[in-house]
């Protein structure tokens, strides 16, 4: 596969990343080599807006001019019939002028590389939809919607460190004894050597959930610091220096995000609208105290907001009215 199909997929898939064929297309191109995956991810970040380095004694136009004369030779698209339709000449100029913004990308990536250093972060931002990261150690990183991580570009060789600086993620942590793995999140250090985890990193503060191993949550600067085990959660508060946990049963909605299912195993109402709050990012409330205490037993896999609260109706038998973004229960 050369350069230029190279880049076609990976705009093909920005343009269009529900696709299901482009996305297996993309998948076996970044199984071809590990470095593709850098590419795609540079490529990514740029299509989404993140800023570009500033200009440095680089020789930009040098590579510029390289860069033109290798596009100049870029074979036009062919198709089956022999005549092409107005319209279909209007994509060829649209491609040919994509493959130019791409090669463009993938120039500035390695001029990203050159300028910051192996000491640079590679940052990933995701919108309202989720995400998901193979790290360069095997570990693995599922992003919650409006959310940024960044790692450095020497992951996995002196350090395994990576940066919440807002939203949620949860990692799947390769065992590396000699190489702990730390998440940087405001004002609390994460710490673990294989596990599985969760860190919000919220206004209020950090919470930290163990789904299996041993996970150290510790305010930075101080010695203040929990050992968590599975099923239990950590919240730390900003500019705070009490940590609060908490024993979590079995069934709990903390991975609902991840998980794309919502679980309430005789829930209590406040329990639910919590829950509810949190995935659906609406605001959820009560009036009526003397709801509070009602139980709720149900499962919802990925299901429309307005069709819980239409199984919640029947099933409790209580009032809800859901206008602007606001859940009333009453």
């Amino acid at each position: 596969m050369n350069k230029n199909t190279d880049i076609d997929i990976v705009i093909r898939y920005l343009e269009d990343p529900d696709n299901e064929q482009l996305k297996r297309q993309l998948n076996d191109w970044i199984q071809e080599d590990t470095a593709n995956l850098d590419i795609f991810l540079d490529m990514k970040a740029m299509w989404q807006g993140d800023p570009l380095p500033a200009a440095s004694a680089f020789d930009t136009q040098g590579q510029w001019l390289q860069l033109n004369t290798a596009l100049e030779t870029l074979p036009a698209e062919t198709t089956a019939t022999a005549t092409r339709t107005t319209s279909r000449k209007s994509r060829v100029i649209q491609m040919k002028s994509r493959y130019w913004w791409a090669a463009a990308a993938v120039l500035a990536a390695g001029l990203t590389w050159t300028w910051f250093g192996p000491g640079s972060y590679k940052t990933i931002t995701t919108a309202q939809n989720l995400d998901s990261l193979h790290l360069p150690d095997g570990s693995m990183v599922y992003i919650n919607a409006h959310s940024t991580i960044r790692y450095s570009r020497s992951f996995g060789k002196n350090n395994r460190q990576v940066k919440i600086d807002k939203g949620e993620a949860f990692f799947d942590v390769v065992q590396n004894d000699a190489l702990p793995f730390k998440v940087d999140a405001p004002d609390v250090e994460v710490q673990v050597l294989g596990t599985a985890f969760n860190v919000k990193a919220a206004k209020a503060g950090v919470k930290v959930f163990v789904q299996s191993g041993k996970v150290s949550a510790a305010y930075k600067g101080t010695e203040k610091k929990v050992i968590l085990t599975p099923g239990q959660e950590a919240s730390l508060l900003h500019n705070g220096n009490s940590i609060d946990t908490r024993l979590h049963k079995e069934k709990n909605n903390i991975l609902a995000w991840k998980t794309r299912c919502l679980t309430f195993d005789d829930a209590p109402l406040t329990e639910v609208a919590a829950a509810l709050s949190d995935f659906y990012n609406v605001q959820v409330i009560i009036s009526n105290q003397q709801l509070a205490d009602k139980k709720l037993l149900a499962t919802f896999p990925n299901m429309p907001l307005e069709e819980v609260l239409d199984i919640m109706r029947k099933t409790l038998q209580i009032n809800i009215t859901y206008k602007n973004n606001l859940v009333e229960i009453h």
